[in-house]
């Protein structure tokens, strides 16, 4: 799917795909960007010295584009599958009875997508030091945009992640996912200061 065809199917009149699938487009957005910085530094001759690095980068920021791009699609399968469930009829217990497993089997993987785009985003972000290490000081705004990004898929994915846990019965599932989700507000912390520091030795 092309970007124009994601955005045409993001404002049409439909649940999905929606703001997880979006947030899952951030991210890939965000890797691209970094491969693009990686990519065109080791090109240059005057950063030949960098240019393994470079390339570490530029295969890691790849491997995470793909993935997150393959969950902007996943999201928008889970979201279905939740509407899918609620749509199931309650008429007799044995109904009742399908339908809240389905239920809650499709919130658990609307759940589960995002927390896996909160990991990739936070993995693409780990990327940054050395990215502005080795790579070419005149494309410090565009690794800029990339993190910005990458902030936005943590951010969005880690919103639909809580309420959708909230619809889960699963205690031990919910307090592990809360778990994750701490952890990576305080990795998302530390990465934006990173950046914020960056930024400020570069006078932006």
């Amino acid at each position: 799917m092309s970007l124009e065809q994601f955005l045409e199917e993001l404002r049409a009149p439909q649940g999905a795909p929606g703001g997880g699938a979006a947030s899952a487009m951030a991210g890939a957005m965000g890797c691209a960007l970094f491969q693009m910085v990686a990519g065109v530094t080791a090109s240059l001759p005057r950063f030949a010295a960098n240019k393994d690095k470079l390339e570490q980068i530029h295969s890691r920021s790849e491997n995470l584009y793909f993935s997150l791009l393959a969950l902007t699609e996943k999201d928008t399968n889970a979201y279905k599958q939740v509407e899918s469930a609620l749509k199931m009829p309650k008429n007799t217990s044995e109904e009742k009875t399908a339908r809240r497993q389905a239920m809650q089997c499709a919130f658990r993987t609307a759940t589960e997508i995002p927390l896996q785009v909160v990991a990739a985003s936070l993995e693409a972000m780990s990327l940054v030091p050395d990215l502005l290490k080795y790579g070419n000081p005149n494309a410090i705004t565009d690794v800029c945009v990339g993190v910005f990004l990458l902030d936005t898929a943590v951010r969005g994915a880690s919103v639909n992640a809580k309420i959708n846990l909230a619809s889960i019965k699963d205690e031990e599932f919910k307090s592990q996912c809360s778990e994750k989700l701490k952890s990576a507000e305080t990795d998302l912390s530390k990465y934006m200061e990173q950046l914020k520091q960056a930024m400020e030795q570069a006078g932006l």
